[in-house]
């Protein structure tokens, strides 16, 4: 029995440090892209263009050289803007996930987890100011805190129907099991 108890014990652990754990790994990631100078923040940002409009615009193969670079260069602030919204979409969905593990209201880990997310994205902004060519801007501040209150949304209604669909599961099978009696 107390090897159970162990056990079952090691896996509450794991599962209270797990949405921590990527939290924090996320938000290195974040730094390590925010690290980049102005040329490799480029250069990632037009290849992704690049890749994006070679697989899915069947005719942008077929244009010269110089037009897909003028096609690139024009799609590169939508890129980023775009990556902007999704990194911190993501690192909403991860810290309302830290956050609903503690013993709070569903408001105060809303609240919570948007506050360290728009707070992460000013530190991010201010940490892009001492890297050569790069710049702090308060749009992407914005654009950052919009993403993370997406991803706290999404997070809060995916456990949301998630719980219904448990709750939904227990009562068949309650009801499954009244009726053999």
């Amino acid at each position: 029995m107390g090897a159970l108890n162990q056990k079952s014990n090691r896996k509450g652990i794991f599962r209270r440090l797990l949405p921590g754990v990527l939290t924090l790994l996320w938000m290195g990631l974040i730094f390590a892209f925010s690290s980049q100078n102005a040329e490799q923040s480029s250069h990632l940002s037009g290849q992704t263009a690049f890749h994006t409009a070679f697989w899915f615009w069947p005719g942008f193969s077929e244009l010269s050289a110089e037009e897909q670079a003028v096609w690139v260069e024009n799609a590169q602030f939508l890129v980023r803007k775009t990556a902007h919204f999704l990194v911190y979409a993501v690192l909403g969905v991860l810290l309302y996930w830290s956050a609903s593990i503690q013993k709070q209201g569903r408001r105060r880990k809303v609240v919570r987890a948007w506050v360290v997310g728009t707070v992460y994205a000013i530190s991010d902004e201010i940490h892009q100011l001492l890297v050569p060519g790069r710049s702090g801007q308060l749009q992407d501040v914005l654009l950052d805190s919009t993403g993370t209150a997406a991803g706290i949304l999404l997070a809060f209604f995916a456990g949301f129907l998630w719980k219904k669909a448990a709750d939904y599961t227990a009562a068949r099978q309650n009801a499954k099991g009244k009726s053999q009696f």
